[in-house]
């Protein structure tokens, strides 16, 4: 089986979808399955390998960014080599990405042989009305190609509006992480609480820093990079909490697993639906951090096993957030106990074997499908 991966960034790239598209292209090459993914990134366009053990990794010349969205004036041209030189027996378009869904279109009306589409739907466009006008008919026109389409969790199926017409065609595929980078990990919780994810308005690092104002015991590290970087970091000088605040930035995977394992508990404060599934939340389940989450009614509620491997909170309520904070630091042992219990659950319900095995047979399903 050939499968072509069309995404928006890859690793090191870091972001919950970046993080996805990693765990499924290694994973299939793993499983013996020739991977081509085609991402934007480059400051010229340039391939590589995948991984030591095969597949194919080509990022495009991205010169700008606009709205978060990658240009990439070399798109088409790249996608029409892939489609030609490694004839994919399927693509798989990841979601939202209206610059690859406008690729993909374009490709497709330009080619004898059209291979038949899937698509990873990993979240709808909610924070920009006018990019949404634009890219909406776009991503509709290939939802709509789609042999199917493939969700992380059965909240964001039933509640995205982007696939109110889709449902039918939709499965459920969690996201899994690959175990074995986080086996030698002892997770200690004596370090600070621990926020992962971009400085963008829906991940609500505003509210715990008004929940770290009212734990004044408590301190916190940040790590990402976004554009709320500069207010942010205003903010937490107006709460007078700019001295147990540390602006981290963006990390590799090593200075991660350091900064888990050291962590308290990983917050993640997210305010809406816009969450809809916290990677970041697996990856301390995998260190065997606890988690305080958002109680939002997406992925992230899907993940949770509430009170054992995590606590659940109002999304947007400081007091709640910071109740659950001084919880932890009253209570070693609990946050112990529930780093354990998320680490079981991640090793029983959310492996990357555990998604591949439920890619491939969707993949076979729709081939098998397409075929009769």
């Amino acid at each position: 089986m050939r499968i072509l991966h069309l995404g928006k960034y890859y690793h090191p790239h870091r972001g919950g979808m970046e993080t996805a598209l990693r765990e499924l292209a290694e994973g299939l090459a793993a499983r013996g399955v020739e991977v081509s993914v085609l991402v934007a990134g480059g400051d010229r366009d340039r391939a590589e390998p995948l991984t030591a053990g095969g597949g194919r990794l080509v990022r495009a010349w991205t010169p700008a960014v606009l709205n978060s969205q990658p240009l990439n004036p070399t798109l088409v041209g790249l996608l029409h080599r892939e489609l030609a030189a490694f004839d994919p027996d399927l693509v798989h378009l990841h979601l939202p990405n209206p610059l690859g869904a406008a690729a993909w279109l374009v490709a497709r009306a330009g080619r004898r042989r059209r291979p038949p589409l899937a698509i990873g739907h990993h979240a709808d466009i909610t924070r920009q009305r006018l990019g949404r006008l634009a890219a909406g008919p776009l991503q509709e026109a290939c939802l709509r190609q789609a042999l199917g389409i493939a969700v992380s969790s059965a909240a964001h199926r039933d509640g995205s509006r982007e696939l109110a017409g889709h449902r039918s065609r939709t499965a459920v595929v969690p996201f899994g992480l690959d175990p074995a980078p986080w086996e030698g990990v002892v997770a200690r919780g004596d370090g600070p609480f621990l926020f992962v994810g971009r400085l963008v308005r829906y991940k609500g690092l505003d509210v715990l820093l008004d929940a770290l104002r009212d734990v004044p015991e408590a301190r916190l590290a940040v790590v990402g990079g976004g554009p709320l970087a500069g207010r942010l970091a205003r903010r937490a000088e107006g709460l007078g909490v700019a001295d147990r605040v540390e602006w981290v930035g963006e990390v590799d995977h090593d200075e991660l697993v350091r900064r888990l394992a050291a962590a308290r508990a990983l917050i993640l404060p997210s305010l809406d639906a816009s969450e809809t599934f916290g990677l970041s939340q697996l990856e301390a389940m995998a260190a065997g951090v606890p988690v305080i989450a958002s109680d939002l009614p997406t992925g992230v509620r899907e993940v949770a096993a509430p009170g054992a491997s995590h606590l659940l909170v109002p999304p947007g309520r400081p007091g709640d957030l910071a109740a659950a904070m001084r919880r932890l630091l009253a209570d070693p042992k609990l946050a112990l106990a529930m780093g354990a219990a998320g680490r079981a659950r991640q090793r029983r319900d959310f492996t990357r074997d555990a998604m591949i095995d439920r890619l491939l047979a969707w993949y076979g399903a729709l081939l098998g499908a397409e075929r009769t």
